[in-house]
């Protein structure tokens, strides 16, 4: 029996216009009164992923940062598995050899070591493009990318970042050019301590390797007296594998999830323009109502045969 439902946020909770369906609104908000956890489960920051859930009216426990912090309802942060100081100081050193962006995740939210003039120069140059040719929706109106720009907290270069006591979640990057990416993972990979993954063929996220999605679920779950066998999982991407790979009760991939991560599930669902989670919600409420008329014809048949 399903007790946790943990779902991935862009590609999967959200569609392809950006949104969360009314379909699946109404599933979760169901799935919820039916006493089942919901639980997103994103490589967001946590005001970008409650920005969506505010826009659905819905409220769940988070885990963000492709699992470096994980928040309950009302926002308070727990697991916390930032990157040490002195690893992230390699990273951005290498980062800088490669001419990268850093785009660095902090409990501040988003968080940069350059001017506002270069952020805005990555998100034309890289992040749009290859956002485009991804198919997904990060930002639905130029005036959510306005209020995104608008909390940035810049730090004047990475020493005075590394000098105080923010911690570091994540620090990642997207490059259009392919080759670019794959020679940064090059240099990032002889670095210890680290879980770098890939949500395309344009990113890398780099993150301590005590903070991924599978290993923040199953502490969550721990925490809430859930075993592996009660979870369903669902995901797209590369940064989902680590949850998606768990021996857990149920493992989903999205009909627009990658043939890695179809090949690892053990149910595809469909695409998230087709409302995959809704789909699966329904089919575990159905399966539980199923379980239910079971039980009580059960009871039914031993009180008959008693009389």
């Amino acid at each position: 029996m399903i007790r946790l439902f943990a779902s991935d946020m862009d590609g999967t909770l959200l569609n392809d216009k950006g949104y969360i369906s009314d379909r699946t609104i109404n599933a979760v908000k169901k799935l919820q009164k039916h006493g089942i956890h919901f639980i997103v489960n994103t490589g967001r920051d946590y005001r970008a992923a409650k920005r969506e859930l505010d826009a659905a009216s819905l409220s769940c426990d988070m885990i963000c940062y492709s699992g470096a912090c994980t928040y309950d309802v009302h926002g308070n942060g727990f697991h916390i598995a930032s990157l040490p100081k002195s690893i992230a100081k390699q990273i951005l050193t290498i980062f800088e050899r490669h001419g990268a962006f850093a785009d660095i995740a902090t409990e501040y939210g988003k968080t940069s070591i350059t001017d506002k003039n270069t952020l805005l120069s990555y998100y034309k140059n890289e992040v749009f493009p290859a956002v485009e040719q991804e198919g997904k929706v990060y930002f639905r109106t130029w005036h959510d990318f306005a209020m995104m720009v608008s909390k940035v907290r810049f730090f004047e270069g990475k020493e005075s970042l590394l000098g105080c006591e923010t911690p570091i979640y994540k620090i990642s990057t997207t490059f259009f050019d392919q080759d670019k990416i794959n020679a940064l993972k090059d240099d990032i990979h002889g670095i210890d301590q680290l879980h770098a993954v890939s949500t395309s063929k344009n990113d890398l996220e780099i993150t301590h390797v005590n903070a991924q999605k599978g290993t923040a679920l199953l502490r969550y779950a721990q925490t809430k007296r859930i075993t592996p066998s009660q979870i369903l999982a669902v995901g797209d991407s590369g940064n989902d594998l680590s949850m998606l790979s768990l021996n857990l009760g149920v493992t989903a991939a999205m009909a627009n999830a990658s043939a890695t991560v179809k090949d690892v599930c053990s149910v595809i669902a469909p695409s998230n323009d087709q409302d995959g989670v809704a789909f699966l919600i329904e089919d575990i409420l159905e399966q539980n109502e199923l379980a239910a008329r079971v039980r009580r014809s059960f009871c039914l048949a031993l009180d008959y045969f008693k009389i």
